[in-house]
């Protein structure tokens, strides 16, 4: 009962970090087009960073196996800390390397997040047989919802220190008078066109991006901290059966009356033989026809994610109300995903993933025709928000209902215990 009580407070803690790390990266996400929009190098470190994080993903299960999942999650928090430092300035020299930091930290964080999820519900499921799938789905909820609250509580903040901004340097009233005919589609980021408009998209005070990345950067380093004291450290056969379960399919477990000699020999060789046997096996899972099939809803999702966070924040939000409304658009967006989560869930339990996958479908259509054809005025810069709340749906719906099918391939294929690898392959990228 205390070590039940222990594993609890540590999943606690590690929800804390959760909260903490989303908070601070994506406080920075939504801005990095804006914020650095000269010369659309925020643009291009997204589109570096969302393309690194797809094969980076693949070596979570390998690394995992060999140095254990807290080295991952650690990793991968610190990749996230130094790339919302990289903001701190905007230089080729200073972007580029936080758009590789953003996509190996991106690629990592989601898998191993799902992983530590699963981990808890073995751990705390010890004592009553019987209840580990129902913990695990339980756990992997709070994971993700905790992951859209930090990403709402991080907008926030950046509403606050860009509103002050705004409000400090008598640039509060943006959309009077204002030229909208270069926002919206019509964006297509000339140099000149954005040099004289770059208040839209900067904030007043060079002190306030300062002190916004400081602040958002300072509670990725506090949780970067909490993973490395609070997650239990996994060494050898320990490792080997959180990351492999029952499957055997990496690496032979030791059985239960082996000795500790036995132990010890698999413990010495499992380092980079595991990387490779854990690398080799994941990417045989890969390829298997189902997974090749649905792969293509997760790129989808991963490229609908990245035109919002890039183009949508940028192009409309920024250019039509300023860039301290980015944090209200994604706020309305993650509250739109939290409501499709929900009644999504509802729907497939009761009449399958169609009819969701069908509605994200119409939702996206809708979006990109609006997008494409509204005529921007300034009595309809509301639309904007109505924007954000349908792609957060349909971001939602597709990540949600590709997880689940993916959840299905993979208990068919290997064993239900490598869904939390499965929902990492296929997570958002």
């Amino acid at each position: 009962m205390c070590a039940e009580k222990t594993s609890r407070v540590r999943l606690y803690l590690f929800l804390g970090g959760v909260f903490l790390t989303l908070s601070g990266v994506f406080g920075v996400v939504p801005l990095v087009s804006s914020l650095n929009v000269e010369e659309a190098i925020g643009s291009l470190t997204l589109a570096i960073g969302y393309a690194i994080a797809i094969p980076s993903t693949f070596l979570v299960p390998a690394v995992g196996a060999a140095f254990g999942i807290r080295t991952v999650v650690v990793i991968a928090a610190t990749c996230y800390f130094l790339f919302v430092l990289g903001n701190i300035h905007t230089a080729y020299y200073t972007l580029i390397p936080a758009a590789v930091f953003f996509g190996v930290g991106d690629g990592w964080y989601w898998s191993s997040g799902s992983i530590v999820a699963n981990n808890f519900a073995v751990e705390i499921s010890k004592n009553e047989p019987g209840t580990y799938e129902v913990r695990r789905r339980l756990f992997t909820g709070f994971f993700f919802a905790v992951c859209r609250l930090g990403t709402a509580f991080g907008s926030a903040v950046s509403v606050v220190f860009l509103f002050v901004d705004r409000q400090l340097s008598g640039r509060s009233n943006f959309t009077t008078n204002q030229d909208f005919s270069f926002c919206g589609a019509n964006d297509c980021q000339d140099p000149n066109i954005t040099l004289a408009n770059i208040e839209q998209y900067t904030p007043a005070f060079v002190a306030t991006r300062y002190s916004l990345i400081a602040f958002l950067a300072g509670l990725v380093l506090i949780a970067v901290f909490s993973y490395r004291v609070n997650l239990p450290v996994e060494t050898g056969h320990e490792v080997d059966r959180t990351i492999n379960t029952s499957l055997e399919r990496i690496i032979k477990l030791p059985s239960v009356g082996e000795d500790e000699a036995t132990i010890q020999k698999m413990s010495s060789e499992t380092s980079f033989k595991v990387m490779a046997k854990s690398l080799k096996s994941t990417l045989k899972l890969l390829i298997t026809p189902k997974h090749l099939l649905i792969m293509w809803l997760a790129t989808y999702g991963g490229m609908t994610l990245s035109f919002f966070n890039g183009e949508i924040t940028r192009a409309f939000v920024s250019c039509v109300l300023g860039v301290d409304k980015v944090g209200v658009a994604v706020i309305v967006f993650s509250a739109s995903g939290t409501l499709a989560a929900y009644v999504g869930g509802k729907v497939n339990s009761k009449y399958g993933r169609n009819y969701p996958f069908a509605f994200a479908f119409v939702l996206d259509v809708s979006s990109y025709v609006v997008c494409l054809t509204w005529q921007i005025t300034e009595n309809t810069t509301w639309v904007i928000y109505i924007l954000s709340f349908m792609f957060g749906m349909s971001d939602t719906l597709w990540q949600s209902q590709t997880n689940v099918s993916s959840a299905a391939i993979a208990s068919s294929t290997l064993s239900f215990r490598l869904i939390p690898y499965q929902i990492g392959l296929l997570k958002r990228v």
